[in-house]
């Protein structure tokens, strides 16, 4: 009598489940699946946020974004529906937001103040949808941008309360001179020696519409406008301007450093606690109105 064999044991890797790990684990479970052809309505959302804990806008699966964030909290307002959230752009790990743009796309019949409702009943309380809007089934919060604009804030004295919102230099800075220096940044430049290696395989031109650095108070702000931005570059731009104003850093090293490559503005990459994402534009007039009203002369124009 021939014996008939035992079916082979399930081998071990089979049997255990792969544990998640801790932050992913929070979010996994009630994610939406984020899909870029999600049906339904779509919204423009009005974002703040403290990015402290975050590691950025952008999703990932092991850790904490703010994409993230909003998604969990979609898949809590919107129980399997499928969503399409994208942002304006991507902010660093540590950067804050005053009024950071993205959209939602779901097949929902709730109102946008229902939506803002929702959402931020289920948000942490360092991330704020400020408003929901309707939007046109074309409007991409991050194609349909063309210009954004980032503050920096840099302290010139410690404080108690906005070490997680600011820069402390504790050196004296020569203000005219980051003025002057931070105007030559203005226009269309190649900003290669202020980008991370790997976005030196796409394009690192950057068209910069204004570049403003102003004392207030106990503070120095830098606002830059621009059409987009490098990862870093913002916080590089700051770091440089800021070696200008110790005095270590010339005029000519800044037109050099904006003409190739250079390692040198990486060394001095301002830390992201005092940068803010603070306004995204979604028309050329929009824009030229805020110029020519914000700085009193004429914006940049390509020749």
């Amino acid at each position: 009598m021939t014996r008939r064999k035992a079916p082979a044991a399930p081998a071990a890797a089979t049997l255990r489940r792969k544990r998640q790990p801790e932050r992913e684990r929070a979010i996994a479970p009630s994610k939406p699946k984020l899909s870029p052809r999600s049906p339904g309505r779509r919204f423009k959302l009005t974002l703040e946020y403290d990015g402290t804990r975050y590691s950025g806008w952008q999703i990932q699966a092991d850790a904490r974004t703010i994409q993230g964030a909003l998604a969990k909290a979609a898949a809590t307002l919107f129980p399997g529906q499928p969503v399409e959230i994208q942002g304006c752009g991507r902010t660093d790990s540590g950067v804050h937001a005053l009024h950071y743009v993205a959209h939602l796309a779901v097949a929902t019949d709730l109102a946008p103040l229902a939506i803002t409702h929702g959402l931020n009943d289920a948000l942490p309380k360092d991330i704020v949808v400020l408003a929901v809007e309707r939007a046109g089934a074309d409007f991409h919060a991050r194609h349909s941008c063309v210009a954004r604009r980032y503050l920096y804030r840099i302290a010139k004295r410690k404080s108690a309360f906005e070490k997680k919102y600011v820069w402390w230099v504790r050196d004296r800075l020569n203000v005219g001179a980051m003025q002057r220096a931070a105007r030559l940044m203005i226009g269309m430049h190649d900003f290669a020696a202020f980008a991370e290696k790997q976005e030196l395989k796409k394009s690192t031109r950057v068209l910069l519409h204004r570049v403003e650095l102003a004392e207030e108070g106990d503070f120095i702000l830098i606002r830059v406008v621009g059409s987009h931005f490098l990862w870093k570059m913002v916080r590089r731009m700051v770091g440089i301007l800021v070696e200008v104003g110790r005095g270590n850093l010339t005029d000519d090293d800044v037109r050099q450093l904006l003409s190739g490559p250079s390692d040198l503005p990486a060394r001095y990459t301002a830390p992201p606690s005092g940068l803010f994402f603070e306004r995204a534009f979604y028309s050329e007039e929009e824009l030229q109105e805020f110029l020519a009203e914000a700085g009193g002369t004429e914006p940049w124009q390509a020749p």
